[in-house]
Order: C-alpha cells, then structure tokens, then sequence
C-alpha cells in the first residue's frame, strides 16, 4: 500500500495535472490593465466564467515566476509584447486574447471560448450599437462600419468623436501619438 502512494505522489510531483485558467499578464503603468484590474477582477471570481477558467494576474514589470521562465523557454508560451494580455492556459498556451475594451466585451470573448470547448455558454451575438428601441444605429458620415472597436482609428478628433457617440461613449475619446490617429471610448 505505501508502495502505491509513494508511486502515485511521485508522479503528481514528476507530470503535474494542469487545469484550465486564464493567465492575465498586467502592467502597473498599462491604463486599460488598470480598468480590468478595478472593473473585472474583484468579482470574477465569483462569476460563471471563473468555474471553468480560474484567473491568475501575473505582472509584467517584475521577473516572471520560474514556471513562466520556463513555459517561454520551451515554447509552450509565446512571447508577451502587449498588456493586458490574456492567456487560457492548460500547461500551455490554448487561445490568447490582447487588449481590454470593457467588461461586457470581456467577458462575452470568454464566454464564445468556453461555450465553443464546453457548449455550456451561449453568448449574445454582438449586434453593434442600437437605438432605444433595439434598432441598429447606422454609423454617421465618415464612421466605420465595423463592430470592432479596436478597427476604429481616425485622422481627425471630430470623428472620433462622431465614433464616440455612435458606439454610446459619450464622446470619450483618445490619441495614440506613434500611428498619429484618434480613437473612439478612451478608458480613462
């Protein structure tokens, strides 16, 4: 009998069991690392979406744990370039999400990936911006019609702003001075 203990410790020490998490790499100098940190992670725990995906903030500003030294060096992890970013971990990298625009797109992007690998989400399909009365609003002059937040990028601050106003952000705006464009729904 202890022969079979001491066989069954040594393997779960020699082949570790991995779960599923989600491995968040922040900054403490990222902005929208920052929103996540105060807008979804003091109750995710207590959501859905953590029964199937435990979270794990780990900072990029200080030298990272051994295991992740060691999923980089064999390659079950790719490299870290942009913050936040998100990483469904199974003792290696499944699926990867960069960037954090909100908590309803948040969590609707988890919840697509557990119900496409669990069947037990069903996510609202993304129907864009709508009018009080469910409608779609169609993008005024000038506006991309798209979706994606993140593909909304703009020359001049006015339609940014129309941008803005369009997808409901109140005329919350940003500049990234390296492309030279504006962006609509600054997460400030």
């Amino acid at each position: 009998m202890k022969k079979i203990l001491l066989t069954l410790v040594f393997l779960l020490i020699a082949f570790p069991a991995y779960a599923y998490e989600l491995l968040m790499f922040s900054n403490p100098q990222c902005q929208y690392c920052q929103k996540f940190l105060e807008e979804v992670k003091p109750t995710y725990h207590k959501s859905e979406y953590a029964k199937h995906l435990p979270l794990k903030v780990i900072n990029t500003n200080v030298n990272p744990p051994i295991w992740i030294r060691k999923a980089f060096e064999e390659f079950r992890l790719e490299p870290i370039n942009e913050t936040p970013t998100f990483v469904i971990w199974d003792g290696k990298e499944v699926a990867r999400l960069i960037g954090y625009v909100g908590k309803e797109k948040f969590y609707e992007s988890i919840g697509v990936y557990i119900e496409e690998n669990t069947g037990e989400f069903k996510s609202m399909p993304d129907r864009g911006p709508m009018n009080q009365l469910g409608d779609p609003l169609l993008p005024p002059p000038g506006v991309i019609n798209s979706r994606n937040l993140l593909s909304h990028m703009y020359k001049t601050p006015e339609l940014a702003l129309k941008a803005s106003d369009w997808f409901g952000c109140g005329g919350n705006i940003h500049y990234h001075p390296e492309e030279n464009v504006w962006m609509p729904c600054s997460m400030e």
